[in-house]
């Protein structure tokens, strides 16, 4: 059996699909009651106390319709109003998803570029520690072919000349 059911909260309207038969369901109409009324009793008294007694069980008959029928509409409009909370809640989570993941964004972005900025320093230290290390390099080759053309120890250097 296929069914398939839309509510639609401002109206308060179902529309119900079973086997290609649609019906539509009024929630705010006045409902009568599924049930039968009561027979009126008969009693061995007489006629008119029946005919109160058949009175009594007719009016209470309609004021439990009359009951159950506002009951009815009550809940539909609790309905409405809880599928109405839970879609603004919802989009309310949307939107601070949205920008949550949007901050995400930004702070990722920030971080790339930070490390992108320490790498480059990095290898600017590293090239300034190769260019100094190559310069005391220089020095010591020429400190050691002068104190090769003198024939001295490097021990006994002189004071003018510093690695």
């Amino acid at each position: 059996m296929f069914a398939k059911e839309l509510t639609m909260a401002s109206t308060s309207v179902t529309i119900r699909e079973e086997d290609g038969e649609s019906t539509v369901v009024d929630h705010l109409a006045i409902v009568p009651s599924e049930e039968p009324p009561p027979a009126p009793a008969v009693t061995a008294v007489g006629t008119g106390r029946g005919e109160v007694e058949s009175k009594i069980a007719a009016w209470e008959a309609e004021e439990v319709a009359r009951i159950t029928s506002r009951l009815q509409r009550q809940k539909a409009i609790i309905d409405g109003w809880e599928i109405e909370q839970v879609e603004k809640a919802n989009a309310w989570l949307k939107k601070v998803e949205r920008k949550l993941e949007e901050k995400r964004a930004r702070a990722v972005e920030k971080m790339r570029n930070e490390v992108a900025v320490a790498k480059q320093k990095a290898e600017e230290r590293r090239a300034e520690a190769e260019g100094r290390r190559k310069e005391k390099g220089g020095k010591v080759m020429e400190i050691a072919s002068i104190l090769k053309v003198f024939g001295r120890d490097p021990s006994k250097r002189s004071f003018f000349i510093k690695p």
